[in-house]
């Protein structure tokens, strides 16, 4: 499965686009997709993506969530256990959830 469908990933690099065009302001911008490892802890909040260096900027959460930027395209190259890969969660409902949400369901469990 792919990490994110084109529309995603269009929405993904407008956010960043806008972000950089605006760098003193918090656009609020909301998590568009969510990735998660199946076969253990790892969850991933995007919203803004970056299609030339293939960095995300979002929510991180490895047992101590915090926000900042992480390379997609590590976690695309990423084995895990059973030939498993990490997916992204589809019945996640996108532009709904600000990243601070999203930290906060980390923190929360």
């Amino acid at each position: 499965m792919k990490l994110m469908t084109k529309e995603q990933e269009d929405q993904l690099v407008k956010n960043h686009k806008a972000s950089q065009a605006n760098p003193d302001k918090d656009l609020g911008h909301k998590a568009v997709i969510k990735l998660f490892n199946p076969a253990g802890s790892g969850t991933w909040y995007f919203s803004e993506y970056d299609p030339e260096t293939r960095i995300g900027f979002g929510v991180a959460d490895l047992g101590f969530p915090e926000m900042g930027y992480t390379a997609v395209h590590q976690l695309e190259d990423l084995k895990l256990p059973f030939g498993m890969k990490i997916e992204r969660d589809l019945s996640f409902k996108e532009d709904k959830y600000s990243l601070k949400e999203c930290l906060e369901f980390c923190k929360n469990g």
